[in-house]
């Protein structure tokens, strides 16, 4: 019999002695697709307040455009929490890879459709499904998840986070640079 005192550990370490290696190229693959939710969150900071102006929403009240591109912002994470629950139950019944490129796919064309909208509303439709076509993180986990074992799951976790700060850092700088492209860059049509 063990005597236990307060010197024993509360866990056995009946783990590995080494961790087992990530698999580098699915995990760097999981990681780029995961890109896709801050870039697409985030990209519409720079230009967002001048859109709301120019489209003539707040009716020169200027004080109003916050409020206007807080509730643009705001609609894709409502979506998006709304949502993600059915795409992961959806990815169990049907597989990940499906869910996953259908999101993309219809995350890209919500970002596409945006860009093109010329009312208040058209931008609240586009946004909102670019949010709730974006629930891909709970699938993006399960498969991280699938792809590691206890001796390196928590290893993988930690990647995460870069993800997300990669994109939060990308999206506004890619969103400052495409704003307005036919005044910043005329001679290149």
């Amino acid at each position: 019999m063990t005597r236990v005192n307060e010197q024993t550990p509360l866990l056995s370490a009946h783990g590995k002695a080494h961790p087992t290696p990530l698999p580098r190229l699915q995990f760097a693959i999981v990681l780029f697709l995961q890109l896709a939710e801050p870039l697409t969150s985030n990209v519409i900071f720079p230009f967002a307040p001048q859109m709301v102006r120019d489209m003539g929403i707040t009716h020169g009240r200027e004080s109003q455009v916050g409020h206007y591109v807080g509730l643009l912002q705001s609609i894709f994470f409502v979506a998006e929490g709304c949502t993600v629950l059915f795409w992961s139950r959806l990815s169990d019944g049907i597989g990940r890879r499906l869910v996953i490129m259908t999101g993309l796919l219809g995350l890209s064309l919500s970002m596409f459709a945006f860009g093109l909208s010329k009312t208040f509303t058209g931008l609240v439709i586009s946004r909102s499904l670019s949010g709730a076509l974006n629930g891909n993180v709970g699938v993006m986990k399960s498969m991280v998840a699938e792809m590691t074992d206890d001796s390196n799951i928590s290893t993988a976790y930690a990647y995460m986070p870069l993800a997300w700060n990669t994109g939060g850092t990308l999206g506004p700088m890619i969103g400052g640079w495409l704003y307005n492209p036919a005044k910043r860059f005329p001679n290149r049509a």
